[in-house]
């Protein structure tokens, strides 16, 4: 076990403590009083203290259950409060009468914490913006060392109740989770560089534990709290606000509450698999429920519009009308709500049934739902009196697990699976409920057993009277290679009865876009050879939009509007869809002659096209046209960049008060943020700064990227950070130079007061940068040693810094720096204080006691400075201070490559730009 493991266990857990007022009812008293069909009733598991802040459950191989305590989740405005500390216990019911007789606390160093499965031989934790596993090989619930690093880049920082979640095995042995809607991540194993990265906004991901390959399956939702896969291996899950009911389709793009999908072209998403909604549409808007509380239509439509948790049952145990059914905690009804799954079309729909649950306790908030070893069901409980968003404070001695039981309960002899042979483990869970088969099989994929894989790519398939087959072939589309996808999309075009099915005709788009993109004249055939509307129209769309790059496309798909009278209507929309919010663009070939015929045999709605179809290709639309088009809220995504970007291509004054107004906007804020930079006007790095953007890292860059751009704006912008309402982290060293640069001297000074120091490298210092940038070419990086690296990094390096999740924290964090670029690396290596962040920078103090202590300060109070040194980490009064001095360098010293050597050089650097984790030399 390394050292800082046994310092955190060593640690006193922080004292938890509550910031909301009142209590829940009795926990015995709650379960009691739950309303539940006949035959059933609601029983204790486990209560507070066993059990606080259950964010997270899940099951062993030996039927315990363990559970995520998530303590750091707080309050608005703060969010999180890392001060304290999330845990995961061990919760076994020994007896087997549904209430637990045993507890153990496995970890308590997380932060952030989300979620815990367990596999492999440990515990895979969703943790601070990190999927990470801890180790336990012998099984003694003890952790082996510190958790590893496999997944990191989810973001922490500006999101809330949206945090990355939802860890569980899937049927195919891939381990899956679920990601909100109000930021950005990046994610990839540590160290890999951005651009090497998958970005991630809204929907649900898979990690495939022994490849080591993250993949989003899905995109779309608000910001999903449960997922659960039916008898056939379908992937459903819940989600809040815009419907809560979705068949995960993989590669499907599903509506979003708000913004845009990371694929621009997109254009069009699939809506929610239920036909129903659990609120009152009709005469609510979704967020009446927090004034109007339920209203007597909401609660006989099932409580409201937030869902968390879900399963779908398969147990075996009650009733045959719950099996395959659908449940869900519904947050404001404080009950379970109820959806039977049916076949439609080429997918399912979801169609409403009674609810199944209803609490009297008001405090009930049920947050995750789980099969249970003997076919009963168990809901965790949050337990709070408000809602996700936490206006009125957390609660968080409270907590508890519900068991809802059919008949009597049935003691039975807990069942040693990992211990079976494959034979017999293939066999067991014939007949068995659901938990038993997802435990045996994710023994057998922990074995090396493979699952046998759908086939995605069979002609033959696009030919199958089966819906759900077809759909299965256009889901594999876009794990092609673009030449394979044009027969498949084609025959799957030709089904004329897919055409207003819910799912089919987008993903059959979704799949062949990049190679419509690729080769717009091969996707002009396809518009000939399609039966389906929507695959006509959104393959134009998408042939409209290259018109400045690919203006034969164009050309072609005019004269296939004088040529084909079936598709002439679709290319139509799609001319106009593509072109909408386009200033102006070269006329196609044969425009006039289908002009000429629109205005005069056309109907209303193809006249109004071809004239602005016309405008486009002739004068132009005007300034006022576009700038209609980017007010427009609730107008195409697409029409509305493509008017933005048409708009700002000069730096007009007239359109500042247009610009300034979109800062805040879902689509273009971003856009708008960098626009501004063109513009020398005082107020707007005020506006800038005092609306900061806290809840997207895109919007935060391209702020400071426009602040960074004037003395002016810089100066503002180091003031607010100087205030507090700019973090210090969001100027990047790169960005504290390019202020620098801009050789103000009152600015500079400024920057060093609040940011760090920066200084020009000297003359002496350039001619060893030249000396090591010649050394390690790319060719030689790529035969040094990195296992040898990694030792000589331990030895050098690691008493300051972290790499991959190991090493001090004097310095900072190395592996998602911007280590892939030499230069950096060596400017930091071989002028260490040339830039110095503040919270870095070097601090002598001398105490009454006549000690000098030389080190970086990571954290004070009122009455306390925490000093870490390369050697250990102190907490001094500050009552025993006697002198204190901050100096403009770093505690790394300089000429460390020098010592080193070459060959340890090569092999260092070779290491540091490594893209993952390197054994140790043996």
């Amino acid at each position: 076990m390394s050292f800082s493991t046994v310092a955190s266990l060593a640690d006193e857990f922080p004292a938890i403590f509550n910031t909301e007022k009142g209590d829940p009812m009795p926990a015995e008293e709650a379960a009691a009083s739950m309303e539940l069909p006949p035959g059933f009733k609601c029983v204790v598991f486990a209560a507070e203290p066993d059990v606080q802040q259950p964010i997270t459950m899940n099951w062993d191989a030996k039927g315990r259950l363990w559970v995520a305590e998530n303590y750091t989740y707080a309050e608005n405005p703060m969010r999180w409060d890392t001060k304290l500390r999330d845990r995961i216990i061990i919760l076994e019911d020994k007896d087997n009468d549904g209430k637990h007789d045993g507890r153990k606390v496995f970890w308590e160093g997380g932060s952030y914490l989300t979620s815990v499965e367990i596999g492999y031989g440990g515990v895979w934790v969703l943790h601070n913006g990190t999927l990470s596993f801890i180790a336990d090989k012998n099984g003694d619930d003890v952790p082996d060392g510190d958790p590893e690093v496999l997944l990191d880049g989810f973001n922490v920082k500006t999101i809330g109740h949206n945090i990355v979640n939802g860890l569980r095995w899937g049927p195919d042995g891939w381990l899956y989770g679920r990601h909100g809607i109000t930021d950005t991540s990046a994610v990839g194993a540590p160290g890999t560089p951005l651009e090497k990265r998958t970005k991630i906004n809204c929907g649900i991901w898979r990690y495939h534990p022994t490849r080591k390959v993250f993949e989003v399956v899905c995109h779309g939702g608000t910001n999903s709290w449960g997922h659960d896969w039916n008898a056939d291996g379908e992937l459903f899950f819940i989600n809040t606000v815009i419907g809560h009911l979705w068949h995960a389709i993989p590669g499907a793009y599903y509506r979003r509450m708000f913004g845009t999908h990371l694929n621009p072209h997109v254009y069009e998403i699939i809506e929610q698999t239920a036909d129903h909604f659990h609120w009152d549409t009709g005469a609510e808007s979704w967020s009446d429920i927090r004034k109007l509380g339920v209203t007597g239509k909401t609660d006989e439509l099932g409580g409201g519009h937030a869902h968390v948790g879900m399963l779908i049952y398969q147990g075996g145990l009650w009733p045959k009308e719950y099996e395959g059914a659908v449940l869900t905690c519904n947050l404001h009804g404080n009950r379970i709500n109820v959806d039977k799954l049916e076949r439609q079309g080429c997918g399912y729909v979801g169609k409403h049934a009674p609810d199944f649950m209803k609490a009297k306790d008001k405090w009930f908030r049920g947050i995750d739902l789980l099969t249970c070893p003997d076919g009963n069901v168990i809901v965790s409980d949050w337990s709070d009196s408000g809602e996700c968003h936490d206006s009125d404070g957390i609660h968080r001695t409270s907590g508890r697990i519900y068991k809802i039981v059919y008949g009597e309960p049935k003691k039975s002899e807990p069942i040693n699976v990992a211990a079976m042979k494959d034979e017999e483990l293939a066999k067991f869970y014939e007949g068995k409920n659901n938990w038993w088969k997802r435990v045996a099989d994710q023994q057998l994929f922990e074995r090396g057993y493979q699952e046998k894989g759908r086939r995605t790519s069979i002609v033959e398939d696009a030919q199958s009277k089966d819906g759900l087959v077809r759909l299965h072939l256009a889901s594999a589309l876009q794990r092609l290679p673009l030449e394979a996808r044009w027969p498949i999309a084609t025959a799957l075009a030709k089904h004329e009865e897919d055409a207003n099915d819910r799912q089919q005709p987008l993903m059959i788009w979704y799949g062949i876009e990049p190679a419509v993109a690729a080769d717009p004249m091969n996707g002009v055939e396809l518009i000939r050879e399609a039966k389906i509307p929507t695959v006509r129209r959104l393959v134009a769309r998408r042939i409209a939009e290259m018109i400045e790059a690919k203006p034969e496309a164009v050309d072609a798909l005019v004269a296939l509007v004088v040529s084909d009278a079936n598709a002439r209507e679709d290319v139509m929309r799609g001319l106009a869809a593509g072109l909408d919010g386009f200033s102006g663009a070269k006329k196609p070939k044969g425009w006039d002659e289908v002009a000429k015929a629109l205005d005069t045999n056309a109907s209303e709605e193809f006249k109004t096209i071809g004239r602005n179809l016309s405008v486009v290709f002739g004068s132009g639309r005007a300034t006022d046209e576009l700038i209609a088009i980017v007010k427009n809220n609730d107008g195409d995504a697409n029409a509305r960049t493509n008017a933005f970007a048409g708009l700002t291509r000069n730096a007009k004054p007239e359109l500042l008060s247009v610009i300034r107004s979109l800062i805040n906007d879902k689509v273009l804020g971003t856009a708008a943020r960098s626009a501004l930079a063109a513009y020398d006007d005082p107020s707007i790095a005020k506006q800038l700064t005092n609306a900061w953007p806290v809840r997207s890292e895109e919007q935060q860059a391209a702020t400071v990227a426009t602040l960074t751009s004037r003395a002016s704006y810089a100066k503002v912008l180091l003031e607010a950070v100087k205030a507090g309402k700019v973090p210090a982290s969001a100027i990047s060293p790169f960005q504290a130079r390019q202020i620098r640069s801009l050789n103000d001297p009152a600015v500079n000074e400024l920057l060093t007061q609040v940011w760090g120091e920066i200084r020009d490298t000297p003359e002496a210092k350039k001619a060893e940068f030249a000396k090591f940038e010649a050394l390690l070419s790319k060719e030689t990086l790529a035969k040094a040693n990195a296992s040898q690296g990694r030792m000589i990094f331990t030895a050098a390096c690691s008493a300051c810094h972290k790499m991959y999740g190991q090493g001090g924290a004097i310095g900072p964090e190395l592996t998602g720096s911007d280590r892939h670029n030499l230069k950096y690396l060596l400017e930091n290596i071989l002028d260490p204080s040339a830039v110095v962040p503040a919270d870095y920078r070097v601090s002598v103090l001398n105490l009454k006691d006549g000690r000098t202590i030389t080190g970086v300060i990571p954290e004070q109070t009122e009455r306390t400075l925490t000093v870490q040194t390369p050697a250990e980490r102190l907490v001094i009064e500050r009552a025993q201070i006697v002198k204190q001095e901050q100096l403009p360098v770093s505690l790394m010293p300089e000429g460390l490559l020098a010592a080193l050597g070459d060959e340890n050089v090569k092999n260092l650097i070779a290491y540091m730009m490594s893209n993952g984790q390197v054994e140790m030399p043996k």
